[in-house]
């Protein structure tokens, strides 16, 4: 009897699609569509096992539904929206939760800043239906930057920083002399201090995501308030901690930092830009750092959310939202 199908992928080799996958036989049937939900007629025999290439779907984003007879359909899509504006803009889907599931492609996005969204972009954001963006940016960043977004997509909100109540950003911080130096440790402190002073923002975001909103929740670079709250929401699901890493590490290859423009406004302060490099990455044992320090303060997910005010019956229906029912779907 073959192995379950495991590990797909959907990689894009210009107008085509790359499947890959492992387990499963000659049985196994791969569909295309613009549908997260829907594998819709355009079907594919596998070209050897464990592969197909296959042609785009005509919407804005493809979706690859692999049909196993004897466990049923597996989804996968590329992780990154290709946008015109932003370039860190992901899906939280098809990450496998610990119970044997996966979360839903085409529920919730992160991404960077949305101030040069085109009209394109905006035909984009409403064909992925998405109803709720949160701003979790300064009021200096917002500022600078205001989100241009299409009519019908709510806009709120909710600033977070490593600044806790002040909620100034890293580099306000600078100019007022505050911060020599930003290490990983550094960093890692500063996520936990959102963690613990901004629960209303982590439980306002899974109230929207539980109540059925399609969510977009992004910062500037799409890496650190965001990375947090992708975080939160991938963990209530049941996501281990290798696919946490993974997920806030993927902002290294999507959305490379200016270094040179952060490294001249350092050196302007007369400080040294190495004590800063942690800014413009996204390194692993950040995010590990701040697992650990989670289940040092509050147990494990649960109890996090606990702290937040989130109800176990809330965290419920944000699984229910944001999981597939079945253990392959």
């Amino acid at each position: 009897m073959p192995d379950p199908v495991s590990h797909l992928n959907a990689t894009p080799i210009g107008d085509r699609i790359l499947v890959t996958w492992r387990g499963g036989d000659h049985s196994v049937s791969v569909f295309v569509s613009d549908d997260p939900d829907d594998a819709g007629i355009d079907v594919h025999a596998p070209d050897a096992p464990g592969r197909a290439i296959v042609p785009r779907a005509d919407g804005s984003r493809s979706f690859v539904h692999l049909f196993d007879p004897a466990s049923g359909f597996l989804v996968a899509a590329e992780r990154r929206v290709e946008m015109d504006g932003p370039t860190n803009l992901r899906d939280l889907g098809g990450y496998p939760t610990r119970s044997g599931r996966y979360t839903r492609w085409g529920r919730v996005f992160r991404s960077d800043r949305l101030d040069a969204l085109t009209d394109a972009d905006f035909a984009r954001l409403l064909d992925m239906g998405i109803t709720k963006v949160f701003d979790l940016r300064a009021d200096a960043e917002v500022a600078a930057a205001p989100d241009r977004l299409p009519d019908g997509i709510t806009h709120v909100r909710l600033p977070m920083s490593s600044d806790g109540a002040q909620a100034r950003t890293i580099m306000e911080r600078i100019d007022a002399g505050l911060l020599t130096k930003f290490d990983e440790a550094d960093m890692a402190d500063g996520y936990l201090v959102m963690l613990e002073e901004f629960t209303s923002h982590f439980s306002r975001v899974i109230e929207a995501v539980a109540s059925g909103e399609r969510v977009l929740f992004h910062c500037t670079a799409g890496k650190d308030r965001t990375g947090v709250m992708a975080m939160v929401l991938l963990a209530a699901c049941g996501v281990a901690d290798s696919h946490l890493l993974d997920d806030y590490e993927l902002t290294n290859s999507f959305a490379p930092m200016k270094v040179e423009h952060f490294a001249e406004v350092v050196r302007a302060k007369g400080l040294d830009p190495d004590g800063f490099a942690t800014l413009w990455s996204a390194p692993r044992p950040v995010m590990r750092a701040v697992l650990n320090g989670m289940a040092e303060r509050w147990g494990d997910i649960d109890g996090y959310l606990a702290h937040a005010g989130v109800e176990p019956a809330r965290a419920n229906a944000l699984r229910g939202r944001m999981v597939y029912d079945d253990l392959i779907s």
